[in-house]
């Protein structure tokens, strides 16, 4: 006898991926918006040099590496959960959590420094 994988409910199908959908929407827009901070950093902030290091630069930089990747991450998850939803699977997340919470922890420790470097005038 073969396993039926289709779900109790017609509707459910649907609505995990529209919900699938909804997440890597919300991927989308953190990626864009750390992409546009990281623009807008690299615009407004004093371009101070510190020690010999450009910091604004490199935390520019880094702010829109971390939202390309988010972007990145997002797209994958979005495919690779779809595939997941019509084969009736779930796989939890775990590498791309651990990789963005490192890139935001990464990320928010330069912050830090920047903050306190930076010129008060």
């Amino acid at each position: 006898m073969t396993e039926d994988r289709r779900p109790a409910d017609p509707d459910s199908r649907a609505r995990t991926h529209l919900a699938n959908e909804r997440t890597f929407l919300a991927w989308f827009r953190t990626g864009l918006t750390l992409i546009a901070l990281g623009v807008a950093a690299a615009q407004f902030l004093a371009a101070s040099t510190l020690t010999g290091v450009r910091l604004i630069p490199l935390f520019s930089t880094l702010v829109i590496l971390v939202g390309l990747s988010l972007v990145v991450i997002g797209v994958w998850r979005y495919h690779r959960s779809h595939i997941n939803i019509d084969e009736g699977r779930f796989h939890p997340a775990h590498l791309s959590v651990v990789v963005t919470s490192v890139a935001a922890v990464v990320t928010g420790l330069l912050a830090l420094v920047l903050v306190w470097l930076m010129p008060r005038g």
